[in-house]
């Protein structure tokens, strides 16, 4: 049974007030996270009402839980999610068994992103958005070891993936446009246990600094939006608030973290600032721009790894160019690397070299271990020729091919219906690529990988 209760501010044993909203006859509160509207704190329920949707209260409610905790246990794919929608409709609003089951599909999705995300909340776009907890962790643990004394600042703390790994080190003071996802936050806080070492305002932290009334703080990580009207932006001053509002912050903070997109523009970077490239789980998810990191270099890539983090400097040195040919290994280096422009530094440590001054391809005699690329044996190197490349293959007998490409015009997986595979057959690998206005095939086996290859 769900009781019913009325809709006025009470206090809890320890004078904290918290507030009750409705939501038709359903009676339900928020946890205890400070969270404040405009700098002030949220007054009443129809004020609540009018700013977030009716879901979110019920979502973060008592009431929901045993439901979120049925629907965990329930399968959820293309077969059977109509069915569980459709039976929570018999007894529940349309809204809400809508509701309650898309919090249960997206905790499922976030799980590779955070372990503890069967405690968490979410909406779609904020999670695809959210830094992932290791990238969030890592950056979270570079602001507490390079700030001096106080309090962080989250600006643009979204549903919290960064928050989260913020208050794990310091008491944090967070700014959210967005009232939903300022009221995410403040329960996945709550839910992991922070809510003392948190406040969050839903506000304009750009005005809130315009005003003076921004607090003082040791370091500030801000993420500003990266998407408009649901199209990603890839200029610095087109970000939502733009480049221009948040170079303001170097009067008032002294480290600053601002999370950016990954293909950013060099050239867009202003004089005196930092960029790291951060990878994980393969693919350079992010870059983010330090301020107030004189022991950082200009560039530098952060890879993530199963142990742990590893990092390589842009060195300022132009990689070296050689030969390409056959009996050696190819080096396809993490794109957090290739990014950061660190291509001399990992020639380098593989005893390798360019074949091509302008592709991101290693080439080196012998393998050595490397964790910030992956390696193939390079047994064949031929001029591009469709029909070479079918011969080449049922003479290796290979099955199952890999393919892979950069610099070449065309995308490998529209060749790989004209491909004439051994069925079962061996493994192979088949690297399209170009050197000046030549394009090649080089026919080859895996040796080492960042992450699960894609054969069949």
């Amino acid at each position: 049974m769900i009781a019913q209760c009325s809709g006025r501010n009470v206090q809890n044993g320890t004078n904290n007030s918290f507030l009750v909203y409705w939501h038709g006859a359903v009676c339900v509160k928020p946890t205890g996270v400070q969270l404040h509207n405009d700098s002030h704190t949220f007054s009443s329920p129809s004020t609540a009402g009018q700013e977030v949707a009716g879901w979110v209260d019920f979502v973060l409610s008592p009431a929901a839980q045993p439901w979120l905790d049925e629907l965990a246990r329930q399968p959820l794919d293309d077969v059977h999610v109509l069915a569980q929608v459709t039976a929570l409709r018999r007894i529940l609003p349309a809204e809400i068994a809508s509701a309650l089951v898309t919090q249960a599909l997206l905790r499922r999705r976030a799980h590779a992103k955070f372990p503890d995300a069967a405690h968490l909340f979410f909406t779609a776009e904020a999670l695809e958005q959210a830094t992932a907890q290791a990238p969030a962790a890592q950056r979270a643990a570079q602001l507490d070891a390079y700030a001096g004394a106080g309090d962080f600042l989250d600006l643009g703390c979204g549903i919290g993936g960064d928050l989260l790994a913020l208050a794990q080190h310091r008491s944090v003071v967070a700014y959210e446009l967005d009232p939903v996802r300022a009221r995410l936050a403040a329960a996945n806080v709550a839910a992991l246990g922070l809510t003392k070492h948190v406040t969050i305002y839903n506000a304009d932290w750009t005005q809130a600094l315009a005003n003076g009334a921004l607090p003082s703080a040791a370091a500030a990580f801000v993420d500003p939006a990266r998407r408009h009207a649901g199209r990603r932006i890839f200029n610095l001053h087109t970000l939502q608030p733009p480049l221009v509002e948040i170079l303001k912050l170097r009067q008032h903070v002294a480290l600053i973290a601002v999370k950016v997109m990954p293909g950013v523009d060099i050239a867009e970077v202003p004089a005196g600032w930092k960029v790291e490239f951060v990878s994980h789980a393969g693919a350079c998810k992010e870059a983010v721009l330090w301020w107030g990191r004189e022991d950082a270099p200009l560039r530098w890539a952060s890879v993530h790894r199963a142990d742990g983090w590893r990092i390589l400097a842009d060195d300022g040195l132009a990689p070296p160019v050689g030969e390409l040919a056959p009996g050696g290994v190819l080096y396809e280096p993490d794109p957090a690397v290739i990014r950061a422009n660190a291509l001399a530094a990992l020639c380098a440590r593989v005893g390798g070299h360019l074949f091509a001054p302008d592709i991101a391809y290693i080439v080196a005699p012998a393998l050595r271990a490397e964790p910030l690329a992956q390696a193939f044996a390079i047994d064949e190197v031929h001029r591009f020729s469709l029909r070479l490349l079918n011969q080449r293959l049922a003479a290796r007998g290979i099955g199952q091919v890999e393919l892979l490409k950069r610099g070449f015009p065309q995308e490998p997986e529209s060749l790989r219906p004209r491909l004439r595979l051994t069925p079962g057959g061996a493994p192979g690998v088949v690297i399209f690529t170009r050197r000046g206005d030549e394009h090649w095939m080089l026919i080859g086996r895996r040796l080492s990988s960042l992450q699960a290859p894609v054969t069949r």
